[in-house]
């Protein structure tokens, strides 16, 4: 018995050690980060995962525990300025430019890139770049919430701009003829979306309109953190960290 005693006495001891020098650390004794994001794990279930590994990989590197969980582009965004969510990715780099979420701090150091592409019937022109979207004067579709389309080409389309909420009703819309062109940010999930509907020979891949770095934002109370997060994420560029999570995703 005493034998005993003296051996958890002396682990007790080691622990409390490791725990001194840094070398142990208790899960639930990290500080915790909550971030949201717009990115629908039913509509993109592969980049919902994606970002659910990097954000975890970042607080790893800064000794930080981690959640994601998704809302809705607006129900995101006002979480993160009332202080509900820490923060929120996903978001392109002048998303501040209008002034509306003043409460958030961008975190300058790319974390992915948005690939806004047009879908549509093998038939219509191909784009390269929203002016040719305006030139053409066409229906087009996007995803609510998106805020870059709205701010591209909204102004200039007027009610051409039609908005969807799902990848499957957009796909739905072009085949029923409500618009020439369905503007998806995630060409993964809409070619899934494309076979899992076998419309593989009704709808193609038109071109590309634009690529956009994407970001993280946290609320500004954690304004100290913003630089940590960014070492963590250009870290996480520069030792290949990020391309082989990005390569996984693909495959």
């Amino acid at each position: 018995m005493c034998g005993s005693i003296q051996k958890l006495a002396a682990t007790s001891a080691l622990l409390l050690t490791m725990v001194s020098h840094g070398q142990f650390v208790y899960a639930h004794a990290l500080p915790s980060l909550k971030i949201v994001t717009l990115v629908n794990p039913a509509e993109k279930p592969a980049l919902f995962s994606l970002f659910e590994k990097i954000n975890t990989e970042i607080c790893r590197r800064m000794h930080y525990a981690c959640t994601l969980s998704y809302a809705p582009p607006a129900r995101a965004a006002a979480m993160v300025e009332t202080g509900e969510m820490d923060g929120e990715n996903y978001r392109i780099f002048d998303f501040l430019k209008d002034g509306r979420n003043p409460h958030h701090v961008r975190v300058d150091a790319p974390l992915y890139v948005a690939t806004f592409m047009a879908w549509g019937k093998p038939l219509a022109p191909k784009v390269s770049s929203w002016q040719d979207l305006i030139a053409l004067d066409r229906d087009v579709i996007y995803l609510f919430g998106s805020k870059i389309v709205v701010n591209r080409i909204g102004e200039a389309m007027g009610k051409k701009l039609q908005i969807t909420h799902s990848v499957e009703s957009g796909l739905n819309m072009l085949m029923a003829n409500r618009a020439s062109y369905f503007i998806g940010t995630d060409g993964f999930s809409v070619e899934h979306k494309i076979k899992e509907l076998q419309l593989q020979n009704a709808i193609v891949n038109l071109g590309i309109v634009e690529k956009a770095d994407t970001y993280m934002y946290l609320n500004e109370k954690h304004v100290a953190l913003v630089p940590k997060m960014k070492e963590a994420i250009e870290q996480m560029r520069k030792d290949g960290t990020l391309q082989n999570l990005l390569r996984e995703m693909q495959n």
